[in-house]
This record gives structure tokens, sequence and C-alpha cells, in this order.
């Protein structure tokens, strides 16, 4: 990944329960999913993490391509764009995502050309099967070489590329595509959203096809050539402007020397297999083979050609991805198979087997926790993290203020339980936590995720060997056959000890971290899902509750992703340097997310407040600011922040805290950053961000 002096530090690492963070608020207005962080020492940025975007790109072909199979890019349920809002909220559900980008989608209002039917566009119906309540959408017009935009075959609305959140989007642009007029190829543009709560922003586009399967007319190659270059720059410079971004659409190519701008910025999902089987490079795109034909112009050919043409790329990484075949249409449209089928386009008489002729393409960003519960006695002590999973304790569990708060746990009868399945043992995961095993204990489980008869993976302190482990059994049976990785040292009952372990499923190798160090390794060939609870503090063995944890647990948490030896280190508790995404501190401005942007606050004396969460949870934090004035260089610069009245009250372990900006000048515009201090260690300053100031 190439990355400049300048940017590296935007694209390492995001929010980790357990590294030293900053999140930032601009004149009472919050800045949506500030700070990333990274380990010092660790240039090349591999310990990062953001919150996972689980992101589906899709071309729904929902009103372009022909009405019937011999006429070359047929569009199944072309008219009928429920059919089409359901198969997309399949897909949503089915994998549970939380952005979709489409092409050739029908948005927004009618075109004054078209008699209005009062029928709903295409993204109305998705929006409805979705939920609007809980969904928000941008779209951006793609013109048609005729100079129309507006939907055919009986759908209302405009065609367009769209991007939708599950959440709230809070800005959008997008970029004509270079496509000069008279090339016969339809102009699209380049569309890019920003979600509140989202370290990534995302980008869609569908990109016009020059030289690749079409007919070049009078352009020479190198032209068509080049109008392709031209489009993939023009995506690549808006992508750019983001320091973490998910881009995905219809690229019409199938060679990737063709997308080489964005793979050299950017991780692309379907290049590798994230599981043992599981196919790389799969099929976006199937081509019906209509060249063949009989003097009815009926199909004589069911075959069809097959290409990769969509793509999904992130400056995040990612932790899997599937293009889902089974949702593109294969259907046998010979005479032999459907007689009807050539003869009417209206009503149509085919039976497609999916929805477009080309696959729902997904996948997801390497990111936060799907749990991660703070165990702190706190309200929220046993809730967090992306999955929604929440904890129960059981009777011999209870609080203690050790280490900054900890549930402490009896060795008999104390537990935390999710109610449903956290961990998918059949994939790539980790798991991480805090643990105070008792001197003297037995066999104590730190968190487990129950089978049927065993628990599908388990953590935990072993007696009499004084060993950590971390086993995955081989099957949902009973007695006793477990990979092991074993630490290689000894445990120390009564110290508080970061423990980390990690499952790759596509190299079979299982891996414990120990205070951030690899302490033992195996391998787990065999995978089976455990679909039970996810428990802290036992397992399961031969059905029953079996090795009750005897001491304190605390910050636990799950990923969906196997984290690198650089991660588990960057997690265990060095303390790391905030960098802070370029944010929007006013919805009505264009944000100082964009390079060399600027926000606008409404007030001359604004408070910044920082989020700062350290990684060991008994320790006291607190968070130093900088602002100077932009306009006039020759005021002191910079102002009284870097100094005496910098700093913000202390919280242990984590927190919300904040300084008031003295008097700023009115039309004038500043420059700041913020950094973290325990008293021991300052981390390196946050990215800077920008704003102008108005009274009001």
């Amino acid at each position: 990944m190439r990355r400049s002096a300048a940017s590296w530090l935007h694209m390492v690492a995001a929010v980790l329960a357990t590294v030293l963070t900053t999140a930032v608020l601009l004149g009472a207005q919050a800045i949506p999913a500030a700070a990333l962080t990274t380990t010092p020492g660790d240039p090349a940025g591999n310990g990062y993490t953001r919150e996972s975007v689980r992101a589906m790109t899709w071309n729904i072909c929902g009103e372009a391509g022909g009405t019937l199979p011999s006429s070359g890019g047929f569009c199944p349920f072309r008219n009928d764009p429920k059919a089409k809002a359901k198969a997309i909220g399949d897909v949503v559900r089915a994998r549970n995502l939380n952005a979709i980008m489409l092409q050739e989608v029908c948005s927004g209002p009618r075109r004054t050309e078209v008699p209005d039917t009062g029928a709903p566009s295409q993204l109305d119906e998705i929006a409805a099967q979705l939920g609007k309540d809980t969904w928000s959408f941008r779209w951006a017009e793609v013109w048609r070489p005729a100079g129309t935009s507006y939907c055919r075959g009986g759908l209302t609305g405009t065609l367009s590329v769209a991007i939708g959140v599950k959440g709230r989007i809070t800005w959008s642009d997008s970029e004509v595509l270079p496509v000069p007029l008279g090339t016969q190829q339809n102009r699209g543009q380049v569309l890019c959203a920003e979600a509140a709560g989202w370290e990534n922003h995302l980008c869609a586009t569908h990109v016009s096809n020059f030289g690749q399967d079409v007919e070049l007319g009078q352009m020479s190659q190198d032209r068509a050539d080049q109008l392709y270059e031209d489009q993939i720059e023009t995506i690549r410079a808006m992508a750019a402007k983001f320091p973490s971004v998910v881009l995905g659409g219809d690229f019409n190519t199938r060679l990737r020397d063709r997308l080489q701008p964005l793979y050299d910025t950017m991780a692309e999902c379907d290049q590798r297999s994230y599981l043992p089987g599981d196919a790389s490079n799969e099929v976006t795109k199937y081509t019906p083979a209509v060249a063949s034909k009989d003097a009815n112009e009926a199909i004589t050919d069911p075959s069809y050609e097959t290409s990769k043409i969509d793509y999904l790329f992130s400056t995040s990484g990612f932790s899997g991805c599937d293009s889902w075949t089974q949702m593109a249409d294969q259907a046998d449209y010979t005479l032999q198979a459907q007689p009807d089928c050539h003869k009417n386009a209206t009503p149509i008489v085919c039976t497609p087997t999916g929805t477009s002729d080309h696959t729902p393409l997904y996948g997801h960003t390497r990111g936060a926790p799907t749990l991660s519960w703070k165990l702190d006695g706190s309200p929220a002590g046993t809730s967090g993290g992306s999955g929604g999973h929440s904890g129960t304790l059981t009777a011999g569990a209870s609080w203690t203020t050790d280490h900054g708060g900890a549930v402490a746990l009896n060795g008999s009868t104390g537990t935390v339980t999710a109610a449903g399945p956290v961990v998918d043992t059949t994939r790539s995961f980790t798991v991480s936590a805090w643990a105070k095993v008792e001197p003297g204990a037995g066999t104590s489980v730190v968190l487990s995720q129950d089978g049927s008869v065993i628990s599908g993976m388990m953590l935990w302190y072993n007696q009499p060997d004084n060993t950590w482990r971390f086993g995955l059994p081989k099957s949902d049976s009973g007695g006793w056959s477990v990979d092991q990785a074993i630490s290689r040292t000894q445990a120390k009952p009564g110290v508080w000890t970061r423990l980390t372990a990690v499952h790759d499923a596509a190299s079979g190798v299982v891996t414990l971290y120990v205070d951030g160090v690899e302490a033992g390794t195996t391998t787990h060939p065999t995978r089976w899902a455990a679909d039970g609870p996810f428990v802290v503090g036992r397992d399961k063995v031969n059905g029953a509750g079996n090795a009750y944890f005897h001491g304190a647990v605390q910050r636990v948490e799950v990923y969906d992703h196997p984290m690198t030896a650089t991660e588990a280190a960057s997690h265990a508790g060095r303390l790391t340097a905030p960098t802070g995404r370029q944010a929007q501190p006013s919805p009505d401005a264009p944000g100082c997310h964009q390079a060399g942007g600027y926000g606008t606050v409404h007030s001359l004396t604004p408070t910044l407040t920082a989020r700062v969460t350290h990684p060991d949870p008994s320790k006291e934090v607190w968070a130093e600011f900088s602002v100077w004035d932009n306009t006039d260089p020759s005021l002191p610069q910079p102002l009284r922040m870097s100094g005496p009245g910098s700093a913000s009250a202390k919280v242990r372990g984590d927190g919300t805290v904040s300084v008031t900006v003295p008097g700023l000048v009115e039309g004038h515009s500043y420059g700041w950053w913020v950094r973290t201090v325990d008293g021991a260690t300052a981390s390196p300053t946050a990215a800077v961000c920008h704003f102008r100031a108005t009274a009001g």
C-alpha cells in the first residue's frame, strides 16, 4: 500500500477500546467517529482497525438492458421495482449489511419529459424494503448518450448511481466522469457520502466501457484507452480526499491493469480467500450467448460468458468478501426450455433465475469489535460493539473497583452471558480480555462460545501447569479433543494480564498473545459452528457448565477478523498516537474532512472536546489542545491553547474531556490539533483540522 509521509497517519489504526484515542467536537457540534490511532514504531500502519463497514455493490440493471433475452443485456424484472427491492433487502438481511452501492437504479424525481404515473421510484421501493427510518440514501444522475436520463421500462425517476447507509448520511458530493458527448456511452458520476459516526466514507460509481467488448467505431484504441484512464483518475482523485474510504461499483473491465491506480492505494476485497475452499476473483457478470439464434430470433445456445467487472475497494482492508453468484440470472432461455420467451416483451413471460445479470459483491472491512464490554460496573458496562450484544450477570458475579472497575466472578456460579452467538467459529476471529485469576484458583475459563455439547472456542487459565490457553475443539461432541495454543511462560495469578487470542480460518493457525507478546500457537484444521451463548466466566464440556472463573475480568472484546502480531501488540496496551480524522464541524459547510476544506463554527469561544481511553483502565489520562490563526500569521502563534490552559481535566481509564478556546476573531480561519497524555508519555499530535469562526 502506497502512503506519502503526509498521509500515512490518516490510514492507520482507528478506535480500539484498549488504546488511547481521541474524538473531537467543535463549537458544541459533534464530529462523527473521530480518532484514528497508531502504534509508535509502526510506520507501515499495520496496527489499525476501524468501525466495520459491511458493504455491497450491485448493478441491479434496474431499467437498462434489453427487453428480451435474445436482444442482449437482458434485465430480469426490468419493469418490477418491487422485485428488485426485495432482492436487495434479502441480501442485506442475509449478510447483515450496513451499506449498499447501486448502479442502474432509478432514483429521485421523475423527469418532466415523462408523464407522471404516480408510482414511486425504484429507490423509493428499496428504501421501503430496508426501512426509511433506519436507512438514508443519496443518488447521482447518469446521463444517456442521447442526452436523456429519465427511466425507461415504466419506472419513475432518474437513471443514477446510489448509496444507502444504515444510519444518517450527513454529507455527500459527486464528480462527473469525463465522458465526451458523442461517444455513445453513458456519462456517469462518482458519488461519495459521509455517515454520522463512521470513519469510512463511501463512494460508488459506474464506469463507461471504452475499448473492451464495445464497438469503437471511428475511435482509435489509444483514444478509447485514454478515456477509460481519465475516468479512473477522476475516481481515484475523489476517493483520495478521504483518509478512510470504501469504494464500489461497476468498472466495466476484466483487466486488473486498467484499475492499477486504485490497487496502488486500496485493498480490493476479492483478491484472496478468507476460508478454506473460498474462491478469489469470483465472477460478477453473466452474459448470455445471444450471437446464436434461429430464424425466429430465439436463443439456441443456453451457455453464459462469465467475467468479473464489479469491484469493492477499501483503505481499511477486508475481513471477508464474496460474490453471491446465485443471485445473478443464469436461466436457460432457449426455445426448448422457454418456448414463448423470445416473443413477449410486454408482459414478459420469461422465467429468470436471478434479478440481474450482475451478482451482488459484498465485503466486510476490518473493523472495530462486534462485542465490546467494559465490565466496569457502569450502566453501559455490559453493552457495546457493532453487533449490539448485551450481557447479563448471574448470581456469583459482582462489581469491583479493582483496576478501574471489573466484574468479580466467584469460581462456581458467576458469569456474564450474551443470549446468542457472538463468535462465528467457522471463520476468522479475535477475542481479547483483561483477566486476573485468584492465587490458588483451579482451572478458570475467561470466555467461551457455547456449542451444543462443548464450547466451540475457549480462553482459559489452566491448572495444575499454571498456563494460559486458547483452544478450539475438533467437533461438537463429548470428551476432550481440543486444538490448544499454550503459553510458553507461566501465568501470574493475582496480576492483571491482557490476553488476546486469534483464529485465522484461512490458514488454520491459532495464536495466543499474553500482554501483547506471542505466547503459543497451534493449528485447527477442522471447523464447525458453535451457535450457543457467548459466556464470560465458564465454558461447556459434555453439555454442562465447566471451569467457572475465579477472579476478575474486564474489557472483553470480539473482532470478526484475525489480528496480526503488530495489531495484537498495539491492542495489549502500548501508548498510541491519535490521528484525528479531518471532520465536518458544521452540517451546512463543506467540512475539513475534505483536503484543504474549511468548516464553520458558529462561536468565537468554541469548546473542544475529546474522548480519551487509556489501554490500562486503572490509569489517568487527559487531552492537550493547540489552536492557531491561519488568517493572520503575524499574531502570536500558536494561541495560548498550546501552553497553560490547554490541558483538559483527567479521567481514569477513559471518558470525555474538554477545554474552551480563548476569544477568536470574527471571520478568521483556524487550525488545531489534539494529543493524549498520561503523565509519563505524550502521544504525537492528531491530524490537523481547520475551521472558520463566526459569531452566530
